[in-house]
């Protein structure tokens, strides 16, 4: 896999270097994330972000570093700063490249002397690890010496610090000598711990105010943030004797940190040894590879001591949810070889279901679940079938997936919350005021953005869905009553969907069929889903004429956006306050994920297009996997030219359906969908 680099030229120009951001994940919710230039542009960029309640519930632990070179007399700052009216220092002034690769890497030119620092994240552990090495040096070289001020913030990640909220850091007694030491906050859930080799600690407790966050100034959120240090870590450099940190959140023996680090390396080129591909399919399937892996997360230990997988819907700040997780599970787990990821990962909210709801989401400030979703248990049922289809294990299905699945299917047949039910023309209903029940739930306080209320068009393309894989399921469990039941239910959707959402000459379906069945004729990329699942109830003649117009009004380069532009409410920017955002969320916003659905219902429209026509739909999302969260996929981007990537620097679906389709549509590798 080639590394994602950038030159001197990127690192030297501060508006674009504190731009690119990058991540690590540990696969427990845990992340360090931050930019190029070294500067903590959000509230959750950190060295060290753990979770409390794994995956969620983070907390900002070891925010960043203030570090800096000298060489005799001379000091050579690596850090950089935004505070009130001034960048201080201005590290990045002496940064000539940047390296992602398994964790960041930063190369600084100090005089004659080149300095490489990097941070990884081992795997499953709560523990992050800073190191310093010298490049290159002359052979004569006067005596080098490294000042590190470790800055620590003990705040929940949603949060600032202000001298309102300051926590009082102290040492841990029983864990404190000249190369170990911990620190614990009143407030803070974690202490934490740093093992080094400084040749010297300088005492130096003290608050550093007014660190300025331009991004959540441009979102509209508190913008400053202080920061405490206990003082000073000095560390005599020598070439060949790297500097070394090792922050975690409990008490840990001296450890050799370069097997840490050479293990996580080792695994990061695993998870990148992908089939032996041409180019250019074989280097974006290695990076959405990667990619993929840093969403598929272990739960905390339940009652019964059983870790379970789950995925983080997005970093740096969404928890698990449970439609994300079921749009991305194919992509993530299935076409990357990880059956048994996707099989936890079903079993994990299968526990959890309902009243026939899988749960929306598991929030950090709660101890259940939200159940307030329509197409979570509808994209569960279309995982499970798609778990079946890459594996074969039917067996799965039929003994222990059978009831919970049963279960979604009687309670949406029948009634359960929100007013969801199947219609008298099999078509499902859903909604009741103030709910947002469907994926576009933006919702202002008491107003929903795009309410949706009656019967939208891919909750009826998910059930039937649903419907003909629970049909499959039955026979195999040989119920045959319940098969029976479950086809005239689809014949009686193949009816019902074309006959009342097409509109005509228009050459769309409605989005929406409200009171009376009356159609919402706004055209929103909706139909896609309904068209793309691997059971669809539209009609193979209606399909071209579908996806061209999607392809002339939807399609930009970031993916579809989710109103054509001229339509009532159109934003084609998502900026703004959290105000200004929600309206525009899911009112012309383009969304990267909607890119699978695309272009699986291109290439059913489609069969006898090329390899290279179906790529190229999904080639420009892959020349963008360095321009925002570096070696990831954004959450949403503008649906206006130059679609500037927006939203989470690195979003599961976005990353789950461009790798799904990359493999399933484009290099044709699924296997046989059962039952055709």
């Amino acid at each position: 896999m080639k590394p994602f680099t950038f030159d001197q030229d990127t690192c030297r120009n501060l508006d674009r270097a504190r731009s690119l951001e990058w991540l690590c994940t540990n696969g427990r919710g845990g992340y360090a994330s931050g930019t190029i230039a070294g500067i903590n542009t959000r509230k959750y960029h950190a060295y060290l972000a753990a979770s409390l309640r794994p995956p969620i519930d983070r907390y900002i632990l070891w925010s960043r570093v203030e570090d800096r070179i000298i060489i005799g007399e001379k000091g050579y700052a690596l850090s950089t700063n935004d505070f009130p009216g001034a960048v201080e220092p201005t590290g990045y002034r002496n940064l000539i490249q940047f390296t992602q690769e398994a964790g960041p890497v930063w190369d600084f030119r100090c005089g004659d002397v080149l300095i490489r620092k990097s941070l990884i994240m081992p795997h499953q552990q709560q523990v992050s690890i800073l190191r310093y090495e010298i490049i290159e040096s002359p052979a004569k070289r006067q005596e080098i010496r490294l000042m590190v001020l470790n800055m620590l913030s003990g705040r929940h990640f949603h949060n600032t610090t202000t001298s309102e909220n300051r926590l009082n850091w102290t040492h841990c007694s029983h864990h404190h000598d000249s190369q170990n030491m911990g620190f614990r906050a009143v407030g803070c859930p974690f202490e934490i711990y740093f093992t080094h080799n400084a040749a010297d600690f300088h005492d130096g407790p003290c608050w550093w105010y007014n660190f300025v966050l331009t991004q959540e100034t441009q979102r509209g959120y508190p913008d400053r943030d202080d920061l405490w240090t206990p003082g000073a870590l000095e560390f005599l450099l020598k070439p060949g004797r790297p500097a070394f940190i090792i922050a975690c959140t409990k008490p840990i023996d001296r450890v050799e940190h370069s097997a840490l680090v050479l293990k996580e390396q080792a695994r990061w080129q695993s998870i990148a040894d992908t089939p032996a591909l041409d180019e250019p399919y074989s280097n974006l399937l290695q990076t959405l590879f990667v990619a993929a892996d840093q969403f598929v997360v272990q739960r905390a230990a339940d009652i019964k001591q059983h870790h379970k997988l789950s995925v983080i819907a997005g970093y740096p700040w969404f928890e698990d949810w449970g439609r994300d997780t079921f749009i991305s599970l194919p992509g993530l787990t299935l076409a990357t070889n990880r059956g048994g990821a996707a099989r936890d990962i079903l079993t994990t909210f299968a526990d959890h279901i309902q009243n026939g709801i899988v749960p929306n989401r598991f929030p950090d400030d709660a101890d259940h679940p939200d159940y307030n979703t329509v197409d979570a248990s509808l994209w569960f049922i279309n995982a499970a079938f798609q778990y079946w289809r890459y594996t074969g294990d039917v067996a799965f299905l039929v003994d222990y997936l059978y009831n919970p699945i049963s279960q979604i299917i009687d309670h949406y047949q029948h009634g359960t919350s929100f007013g969801i039910h199947m219609d008298s023309d099999g078509l499902m209903c859903c909604g009741v005021p103030g709910a947002n029940l469907t994926w576009m739930d933006a919702k202002i306080g008491d107003y929903v953005v795009t309410p949706r209320y009656g019967k939208p068009i891919e909750i009826s393309g998910l059930w039937y869905n649903a419907v003909r894989i629970m049909e499959l399921v039955a026979q195999y469990k040989k119920d045959t009553d319940r098969a029976n039941q479950m086809r005239r239910i689809a014949e009686l959707i193949e009816k019902s969907l074309p006959a009342k959402f097409w509109l005509g000459g228009a050459g769309y379906y409605a989005d929406v069929l409200g009171p009376g069945d009356a159609p919402d004729r706004l055209l929103r990329p909706n139909q896609l889903i309904a068209a793309a699942l691997p059971f669809s109830p539209m009609p193979r003649e209606h399909l071209a004429a579908v996806v061209s117009t999607a392809r002339d009004k939807l399609l930009t380069p970031m993916g579809l956006r989710t109103l054509a532009p001229g339509s009532p409410g159109y934003c084609g920017r998502y900026q703004g306050d959290q105000t200004s955002r929600d309206h525009a969320y899911h009112q012309g916003t383009a969304w990267p994920w909607l890119i699978g659905p695309f272009v699986s219902a291109f290439v059913r429209a489609f069969p006898q297009s090329s390899r290279e026509e179906r790529f190229a739909f999904i080639q420009p999302l892959g020349d963008r996997m360095g321009t925002y969260g570096i070696g990831s996929l954004a959450e949403i981007a503008d649906g206006d030219a130059p679609h500037q990537p927006r939203g989470c620097i690195a979003q599961a679906w976005s990353v789950a359906e461009v790798l799904r389709v990359l493999w399933e549509d484009v290099l044709q590798k699924a296997p046989r969908i059962p039952g055709r």
